[in-house]
């Protein structure tokens, strides 16, 4: 017999894979931002002052295209959860185990859309570094997961959401990332600077720093931490 975060799990994949939407989005976002787009980036990096070429440019693709997927589903997910979550403490749930439920949803989210985007890559691409390639995708994916599940409790709805993710990711991809040879402690702050870093350097097989690892976890712990305080405590007064 399942236990009833199992269940929590089980309803939140049905929800995420009945929305006919959801599919769509992970059909074309990855091919459209990897196949059709890399080129443009490229063109466009070196109109805006950095130097990608169109490899590094589809490995960033990959990445943005699995971190805004990721993003927008937990964020609906969580929203759209939250009454039934009151529902469950009422219940006899502990927020606890419905906090690690959806986290464990946000965590296949990410697996899902950061293998969509790693398989496009490797059909389209030469890839240099595969398993850092897909740890970066996969990291990115989650901290914009964890900034979904965060936005949830304070935007409540789904449109002003919807902008306040695209909002972080125009100042992500644009301003602080290597699209535009960002750096400065204002690029450095943005959630996904240094896993787009790891992810550039995957595809062209050039050095890893050690400090891009470093900074790529510890936003993804801050993130994650964040997300789980506001949720549990969300939950714990409902």
């Amino acid at each position: 017999m399942s236990s009833p975060a199992q269940e929590v799990i089980y309803a939140s994949a049905k929800q995420y894979l009945r929305e006919p939407v959801n599919l769509a989005l992970l059909l074309i976002i990855p091919p459209l931002l990897i196949v059709a787009m890399s080129g443009a980036l490229s063109t466009f990096s070196n109109v805006i002052g950095g130097n990608l070429g169109q490899r590094a440019g589809s490995g960033l693709a990959g990445l943005w295209a699995a971190a805004i997927l990721t993003g927008v589903a937990s964020f609906f997910l969580s929203l759209a959860s939250a009454c039934v979550d009151g529902r469950l403490i009422l219940a006899g749930l502990r927020p606890s185990a419905v906090t690690a439920a959806h986290a464990a949803m946000t965590i296949l989210i990410a697996l899902l859309t950061a293998a969509v985007s790693v398989l496009i890559l490797l059909a389209t691409q030469d890839v240099g570094r595969l398993a850092a390639l897909f740890g970066a995708i996969f990291v990115a994916a989650l901290i914009y997961g964890s900034l979904g599940s965060l936005l949830s409790v304070y935007v409540h709805g789904d449109l002003e959401g919807s902008f306040v993710i695209i909002l972080i990711f125009m100042l992500d991809a644009f301003v602080g990332g290597p699209l535009a040879a960002g750096r400065g402690i204002a690029a450095d702050l943005l959630p996904v600077h240094f896993p787009s870093e790891v992810a550039i350097a995957s595809m062209i097989d050039a050095p890893i720093h050690d400090s891009w690892l470093v900074w790529s976890g510890l936003y993804l712990v801050a993130t994650s931490l964040l997300a789980t305080y506001a949720l549990m405590r969300r939950r714990t007064m409902q």
